[in-house]
């Protein structure tokens, strides 16, 4: 075995360790979800809908009839029109529906945070690999020596292992939505563009056509992909036209519009979604108003601070502009040129850049779980710190003192880097994940679910506001797990006349949290003789559970 393979299969070795160890923590922190957002229930409805959802006041409603609307029946498999219906009268495109309605399709009439886990958790191990291949072509440039392969393979290990453990990205395998899969397209966009640039390859069977397909399903998974692809796409021109190279530019042009064309004309919808629906509305709302533009960097970029660097970004920095200021010290003493950046990198943190900027100016403002948003370029704003503390460092041991040994020099400094990396990563995310930094687990809701399904032949009442009788399916979890609960409106202040309910000796009540909250509980111990008080027992989001005994 030569040297170059030996190198070779130790850094693929090291990176399937690293990838089987993150599969093994995501799998620890899946089976610590307890509950779920709204959203990921939503998620499970408007992908297996079976007869829509509706609320009746002073009707009994069967397990079932919630249940069937949340999971695939029998017979209703692969039904990939009606999740495309679903998701154009909503304000999302359809593709990573689909995916996920394949998973439940397989596993019909089961409801499980396992099926959204592990959709997630494919995007997941497709993604990393994406990360690994284009931090590694970013990192070596345009350079074919071994010494490159090497630093470029310990940089993409590096970055691996700080983005494959960092609180952000373990919450969004959790979070049971589509921005792991718009992670992995915008990877994939990410990889092709480099592979490009480094092998000079712009023919449309390795690149045009595969970059078509990627702009078809990223634009289709999340509007945000076309964000990403517009900074990527505008610094990519650029670099041919600095080249001249007017024919590819002219491919990739074609390429571009072809596959966002297409995915126009499959999902019309995707035009209304973005220049008339809510969300489209607010982002234009949000991107025009140029005073909070400070704010909402600050914010996004503090999420990326304390859930991917946990507080350390501040250090990273200062690292980087003290590393600087000695190269350019010590280069302007010698009369020596240097840059940093190789074209593959500038172009990567002109994208990033870019993407991070538009999507903090036009993301909702929802505190820790904002970090969905940015969640695709994490993993290039890891692997530019990286890469700058790397060439940084070869700078300064590739000058004097270190005379003819400096290539050595540069070497051992490279290895010494990694090493000290490494140790710094591991600590950095080991704190950050003893500080409970994961989210989308609600963990808290464990013994509240324990609880109801310990309770499942009890009468349920459950009290919804008529303004936001859509509030009702954020119960939807807890509320399968009764053999069936009656709905009553808290407007309507007739007295309950259900036998069921009036001669209970115990009732669980759930309750929305609006101004006639205890007068609800109040009528009900009027209209049931046989109860004298209650208890609360569980508080989730916009609802409190009683006992009534």
């Amino acid at each position: 075995m030569n040297r170059a393979l030996k190198i070779n299969f130790k850094f693929g070795l090291a990176m399937g360790v690293l990838l089987f160890l993150q599969i093994g923590c995501l799998f620890y922190y899946g089976s610590r979800k307890a509950g779920f957002h709204e959203d990921e229930l939503y998620t499970y409805y408007s992908t297996n809908k079976t007869a829509g959802l509706s609320v009746e006041d002073r009707q009994w409603m069967e397990k079932d009839a919630l249940r069937n609307d949340f999971v695939v029946l029998s017979g209703e498999e692969f039904r990939y029109d009606v999740v495309k219906q679903m998701q154009s009268w909503d304000v999302h495109p359809p593709v990573y529906y689909y995916i996920f309605h394949t998973a439940c399709s397989l596993f019909p009439d089961l409801f499980s945070k396992w099926l959204g886990i592990g959709v997630n958790l494919t995007a997941y191990v497709i993604s990393y690999l994406l990360l690994a291949y284009g931090a590694y072509t970013a990192a070596s440039g345009r350079e074919q020596s071994e010494k490159f392969s090497k630093k470029a393979g310990l940089i993409a290990f590096l970055t691996c292992l700080a983005w494959g453990f960092c609180p952000a990205v373990i919450s969004g395998v959790m979070f049971i939505r589509m921005y792991q899969w718009l992670t992995l397209f915008i990877l994939l966009c990410m990889d092709l563009h480099l592979r490009a640039v480094k092998q000079q390859d712009y023919r449309v069977k390795s690149f045009l056509l595969p970059l078509s397909i990627t702009v078809f399903l990223g634009f289709l998974t999340q509007y945000y992909y076309i964000i990403f692809h517009f900074f990527l796409g505008a610094g990519f021109c650029f670099y041919l036209l600095k080249n001249k190279k007017i024919k590819p530019l002219c491919g990739y042009a074609a390429a571009c519009a072809a596959g966002l064309g297409l995915a126009i004309c499959y999902y019309p919808a995707s035009l209304s979604h973005i220049f008339r629906g809510y969300r489209g509305t607010e982002a234009v709302s949000e991107f025009s108003n140029a005073s909070n533009t400070w704010g909402r960097l600050k914010f996004f970029g503090g999420l990326f601070d304390d859930y991917v660097l946990n507080g350390t970004l501040s250090w990273w920095l200062l690292g980087i502009c003290l590393l600087a200021v000695t190269v350019w010290f010590l280069k302007k003493r010698k009369g020596g040129k240097w840059k940093v950046l190789n074209e593959s990198t500038g172009l990567l943190l002109f994208a990033g850049a870019g993407y991070f900027f538009t999507v903090s100016k036009t993301a909702l403002i929802l505190g820790e779980t904002s970090n969905r948003y940015q969640l695709p370029v994490y993993g290039i704003f890891l692997f530019s710190i990286l890469y700058v503390i790397f060439r940084l460092t070869e700078e300064i041991f590739a000058l004097e003192p270190f005379g003819a040994g400096r290539q050595k020099a540069g070497s051992n400094a490279v290895c010494a880097t990694a090493l000290f990396g490494s140790i710094v990563i591991l600590i950095m995310n080991g704190l950050a994940l003893k500080g409970d930094k994961v989210f989308f687990l609600y963990e808290e809701e464990r013994e509240v679910m324990e609880y109801v399904k310990a309770c499942p032949n009890e009468p349920v009442v459950v009290f919804y506001n008529d303004a936001s009788s859509d509030h009702v399916w954020w119960l939807s979890d807890e509320l399968m797990e009764y053999d069936k609960f009656y709905m009553a409106s808290q407007g309507n202040q007739e007295q309950i006349t259900d036998k069921e309910i009036t001669e209970s000796s115990r009732l669980l009540v759930y309750v929305a949290d609006y101004e006639n909250k205890e007068e609800c509980l109040e009528k009900l111990l009027e209209a049931n003789i046989h109860l004298t008080a209650y208890e609360v027992v569980a508080q989730k989001g916009l609802w409190t559970l009683y006992k009534m005994q």
